[in-house]
């Protein structure tokens, strides 16, 4: 539901908006009553005003003042997260601005979000520099940051009413000046909704009220802090965290840390994690792989525990890992079928009147025949009378998140199940280093390119957390025994896998997660990975997580982050595999075309570059004989 926007109650908040309805004026004037012009040089300010605010609420300068505040430990956290947070929803307003330009396949319009894109980012740390240090501590930094400032006056980026705000102020100060910076964010999204609907893109009308609506609340937890501290920077007398948190969590839950909230999230809340190994099983023994299986659910009485809460004869599904196999002679991408037969088994046993293993197809159908679900699960083998296979992309269901607005609709096989279990294989990936048991789940509603490319209309991690919130797991699985891809490109298929010969299993997939993470190697996460933004959208469970059974490194195992070099190759990852190579088509293995044949060859140029990545990189061969 819509909210009203606050009106400005100060002379400066006034006039900020004053300022803003002015440039709203000159642009539509600008467009000369094009309504696909106004919104392209809409989209244009929205990309550099969000990059600014990502930096203004979530870099380092910021954090840094946040750490200075005179305010207890707790009270610093729940003010650190506020704006984290806020930063990682105008990270996902920018993607939105981005792909929206984007689509509209003009080159032109391609640099001018880059352009837009890379002064925002520039803008935003000037303004931080110049905002949160003193000429001591960072004389060069505030040099370069005032200099910036100084050409952006000049060049007319830099609005009158913000000039002023360009210099070290108290926190306070800072608040005050945001408060006016997300009114006039609220009008431009409520702009560019109205003209959506008018050219009748419903869908970018909706999507875009809902960002309103988020710099609205933005807008609000800013006039929250700014009356919780005075103008040196100290909470006023009388005021405790739990009070700061709950005024907070008024505006909305994820304004607070998860353990701060009243009513948590299930993610992130810890307890046991199991782990049982075997070398047999790291050898590809099937009937130890079954052994290990039970040994994480029915030997530690997890599987009894949970079926002991649902209701009677329960249907049960389970979100699965094998659609990103390209050849059957390499398993690395995909999970043992002794474990799917397993769990079947054990789920029927226990009364579930139906097992669902459910998939969706990727970005691989654009590129070979033959990739359908139930395609590729016939040719591994995935056939049982205890389970059936779902494309879990063929019947959706609408549902109304309660944030974010990556994904508009559910599996309706997940959303109407009794229980919910992930079961994934451990992956490295590049950008995001780990996939898990969670992220086995990006592809329950919407398909993980809509979410990926340069074109996407929001973000595939936002979009993931999305579906966690509203469905999380009852129950996570985690399959490493052997063939797993490691490295840095794991995810893409391994020739030269590891052979952990483990099982996880755990009720908080987070703690699952974060433990076999620690397992591979991950000294630190990316704040873009979904571990890290997962943390932020439900709770740290490490402090408050057991692990039964080995706690021991994984060895060998290559991690993604391993050395300089590939730490530095997983920081371009993600921008290189989204902008280049037309949506993955440099990036593909070789496949099996005698069941997967392309739908299209390719130039000479562009088979030359695939066979050189999976050259350099490794990926996407099958282990010769």
């Amino acid at each position: 539901m819509t909210q009203a926007l606050s009106p400005p109650t100060t002379p400066r908040e006034r006039a900020m908006v004053a300022e803003m309805e002015a440039h709203l004026a000159a642009i539509t004037r600008a467009a000369g009553g094009s309504l696909e012009r106004e919104l392209q040089a809409l989209y244009l300010l929205a990309v550099e005003r969000e990059e600014l605010a990502v930096v203004g609420y979530g870099g380092a300068d910021v954090q840094g003042r946040i750490a200075r505040l005179g305010a207890r430990v707790e009270v610093r956290a729940i003010v650190a997260h506020a704006l984290r947070w806020a930063a990682r929803d105008e990270r996902t307003h920018a993607v939105l601005a981005r792909g929206l330009l984007s689509g509209l396949r003009r080159l032109r319009l391609r640099l001018q979000a880059l352009a837009a894109d890379v002064g925002g980012l520039v803008a935003g740390w000037s303004a931080a520099v110049l905002q949160h240090t003193t000429r001591r501590s960072a004389p060069f930094s505030r040099l370069v940051a005032r200099t910036v400032a100084l050409l952006g006056a000049l060049a007319g980026k830099v609005p009158r009413t913000a000039r002023a705000a360009l210099q070290q102020q108290s926190f306070t100060a800072f608040c005050a000046f945001q408060v006016g910076a997300e009114l006039t964010a609220a009008l431009s999204w409520e702009r560019i909704s109205s003209l959506a609907a008018q050219v009748n893109d419903m869908r970018v009308s909706r999507t875009t009220a809902r960002i309103a609506s988020d710099e609205r609340k933005h807008e609000r937890v800013l006039r929250v802090l700014l009356a919780a501290f005075d103008e040196h920077d100290r909470l006023r007398p009388g005021l405790e965290a739990i009070d700061l948190a709950r005024q907070l969590e008024a505006i909305d839950p994820a304004f607070v840390p998860g353990h701060a909230r009243a009513l948590p999230s299930p993610l992130g809340q810890g307890g046991a994690v199991h782990v049982a190994e075997d070398p047999r099983a790291a050898r590809g023994d099937a009937a130890a792989a079954r052994q290990l299986l039970r040994a994480v659910l029915v030997d530690t009485g997890l599987l009894d525990r949970l079926f002991a809460g649902a209701p009677p004869n329960p249907a049960v599904a389970v979100k699965t890992t094998f659609m990103m196999a390209y050849d059957a002679r390499d398993p690395s991408p995909v999970v043992d079928p002794a474990l799917l037969e397993e769990l079947a088994l054990l789920l029927r046993a226990r009364g579930a009147s139906r097992v669902s293993y459910l998939e969706a197809p990727n970005h691989y159908d654009r590129f070979f025949g033959g990739r359908s679900v139930a395609e590729v699960a016939r040719y591994l083998g995935f056939e049982s009378p205890h389970y059936e296979v779902v494309d879990c992309s063929a019947a959706q269901s609408p549902h109304d998140f309660a944030r974010g607005h990556a994904q508009t609709t559910v599996s309706t096989h997940w959303k109407g199940a009794d229980l919910r279990l992930v079961l994934a294989k451990m992956r490295t990936n590049p950008s995001w280093l780990v996939t898990l048991t969670m992220a086995g789940l990006d592809s329950l509603g919407r398909r993980t390119d809509e979410l990926l490319f340069e074109d996407r209309q929001g973000d595939l991690v936002s979009g993931l957390m999305m579906l966690l919130d509203a469905f999380p797991p009852h129950l996570a699985v985690l399959d490493a025994t052997h063939h797993v891809p490691d490295g840095l490109t794991g995810i893409l298929g391994d020739p030269d896998p590891s052979h952990p010969g483990r099982v996880y299993a755990a009720r908080d997939a987070l703690a699952l997660d974060l433990v076999a993470a620690r397992h591979m190697g991950i000294r630190h996460l990316p704040g873009s990975s979904a571990l890290s933004f997962a943390l932020d959208w439900f709770d740290d469970p490490r402090s408050v997580t057991v692990v039964q059974g080995p706690d021991a490194p994984l060895h060998p195992f290559k991690s993604p982050h391993r050395n300089d070099a590939t730490i530095f190759l997983s920081s371009l990852a993600y921008p290189v595999y989204v902008a280049g190579g037309d949506k993955g088509s440099l990036w593909l293995p070789l496949m099996d075309t005698q069941a997967f044949p392309m739908l299209e060859r390719g130039s000479l140029l562009t088979r030359a570059v695939r066979a050189s990545l999976r050259a350099v990189f490794g990926f996407g061969k099958p282990p010769r004989p």
